[in-house]
């Protein structure tokens, strides 16, 4: 279930290897608009929706992390699914996304993620580039992923503790 990105950080700060035990393997990390002002400290965070078509329904004004895990609701046996219906595993509330997106697998030969375009109207984008529909592409920490127009990064476990670590260093 997703969560404001405030909870993890307190979770961090109260005992951090506590935190980092209990990340899952992927997470994707949404930071909605800030509207015309963009202070320059939040380019970290290269989190945002594109065009602005609707803000999710958790975390209006603070940035929402979704866990990479498989819900015991959804039969989709390939991976971990991304679409705008509540029967994903990760839900993006937002009309560009379509009702069953993209899915997110394991890669067999290694700890990494793959992302996996289901053929969506409005497509899955991989650091800019568009995916085609069915071909896995691997990811790495820390990669702009774009579903119809919600944008969003790629973090496994290890690079999402990096990032709070560095973020949150005075």
């Amino acid at each position: 279930m997703a969560e404001l990105l405030s909870a993890h950080v307190a979770r961090y700060l109260r005992n951090r290897e506590e935190f980092e035990r209990g990340l899952p393997p992927g997470l994707l990390l949404f930071t909605p608009p800030l509207g015309a002002a963009r202070p320059s400290d939040l380019e970290e965070y290269p989190v945002r929706t594109v065009t602005n078509a609707g803000p999710p329904t958790l975390g209006q004004d603070e940035p929402v992390v979704f866990p990479l895990l498989k819900s015991q609701g959804n039969a989709f046996g390939r991976g971990i699914t991304v679409g705008r219906t509540g029967n994903n595993d990760v839900v993006l509330d937002d009309g560009s996304v379509s009702r069953f997106h993209a899915w997110f697998s394991r890669d067999p030969g290694d700890t990494g993620f793959l992302l996996t375009d289901a053929g969506s109207k409005n497509g899955s984008y991989v650091a800019g580039s568009r995916l085609v529909a069915r071909k896995a592409r691997g990811l790495e920490d820390g990669m702009r992923l774009r579903f119809g127009q919600v944008e969003v990064s790629f973090y496994t476990a290890g690079g999402f503790a990096r990032l709070l670590s560095v973020r949150l260093q005075p």
